[in-house]
Formats: structure tokens, sequence, C-alpha cells
């Protein structure tokens, strides 16, 4: 799980790295939004997945 972590921090990192070479401002914060999505996606799964109850982040 702490390798999916890693992982995905870099390839974010990567990614945001790639997006400055990217010329058009509307898709350049599309794609940081894109990103920054992605990123928020695995955190939750990863706190889903650690056992972290459900009910405490709906209340």
């Amino acid at each position: 799980m702490l390798v999916i972590l890693a992982l995905a921090i870099v390839l974010a990192g990567f990614c945001l790295w790639i997006i400055r070479f990217v010329a058009h401002p509307t898709v350049r914060t599309l794609l940081r939004v894109f990103v920054g999505l992605c990123l928020a996606a695995v955190v939750a799964f990863l706190i889903l997945a650690s056992g972290f109850p459900v009910s405490l982040l709906v209340s």
C-alpha cells in the first residue's frame, strides 16, 4: 500500500512537471485539476483501505 502511495506521488509530480510545457492556459488548468482529483482519489482509497471507519467520514 505504501508503494502505491509513493508511486502515485512520484507520478503526480512528474505529471505536474510535464504540465508546465503545455502552452494553452485552460488546458494547463484542467490538467492540474485532473491530477489533483486523482491524488485525492488515491488518498481516499488508502484511507478506506486502511480500515478507517466510513461512518466518521459521513457524519
